[in-house]
């Protein structure tokens, strides 16, 4: 499994100025919906009832909400980089500004581990993290994530 193969060009909001971890969310479901055809109302409810579970900020300014999605063949990524953090009641509570949302195939669900485990390693670094903060378009983010994350495997 690879990082790249989950991504695409359409997969960002780069410099997103997001108001609410609920305007996120919604954001990043309809982009899945333009990208993958997904519901984007089925997906946003799965990811709130996710949220309340407990919050999918994982410390750094970093969070990955995920959820299983009916009718897809392979673990799908979007991400977004906000322009100013924002409250995602992390563990470590610090504002989050790096969002990776993955999309796992429903009934794989080993599938859906191997991702989310590929992801934190990924997220881990921090010269790449620090990268993607930088980041002014979709392209320099891809390049960054597929230079920095291209190898990786779970």
């Amino acid at each position: 499994m690879n990082i790249n193969d989950m991504l695409n060009d359409n997969s960002f909001l780069i410099n997103f100025e997001a108001t609410s971890k609920k305007h996120l969310l919604n954001e990043l479901c309809k982009l899945a919906n333009k990208n993958f055809n997904i519901d984007e109302r089925f997906l946003l409810e799965n990811l709130t009832k996710r949220e309340k579970l407990g919050s999918t900020a994982v410390g750094n300014g970093i969070a990955i909400p995920h959820s299983n999605v009916s009718g897809i063949e392979k673990p799908l990524v979007l991400v977004a980089t906000l322009s100013k953090g924002l409250e995602f009641n992390a563990i470590d509570d610090q504002p989050v500004d790096i969002i990776f949302l993955l999309l796992a195939p429903d009934e794989k669900s080993s599938e859906h581990l191997q991702a989310l485990a590929l992801i934190s390693r990924l997220l881990r670094d921090n010269d790449l993290t620090n990268k993607l903060r930088g980041c002014k378009n979709p392209e320099s983010a891809i390049m960054v994530i597929t230079q920095n994350g291209g190898e990786q495997a779970a």
